[in-house]
């Protein structure tokens, strides 16, 4: 997707004094449609790194250890 792609189908939606409060995407537009799930997505997974950014982390020893312990035995 272009950049005029994306100006194309966005429209700023302004409030009585004419500044911009929202932007709303025209997705019947494939690759503007696209380029929006990718940035949902990214944004959703960022969210959730802050979320668990005050949880205790382990070290690379520990993950190897939990991941042997589950693979299955032959």
């Amino acid at each position: 997707m272009t950049a005029a792609t994306l100006k194309k189908y966005r429209t700023y939606l302004t409030d009585e004094n004419g500044k911009p409060v929202m932007v709303q995407l025209d997705l019947r537009n494939k690759a503007l449609r696209h380029a929006y799930e990718a940035w949902m997505e990214e944004l959703e997974d960022t969210w959730t790194a802050m979320e668990r950014d005050d949880d205790d982390t382990i070290s690379y020893e520990q993950v190897k250890e939990r991941i042997l312990a589950a693979q299955p035995k032959p």
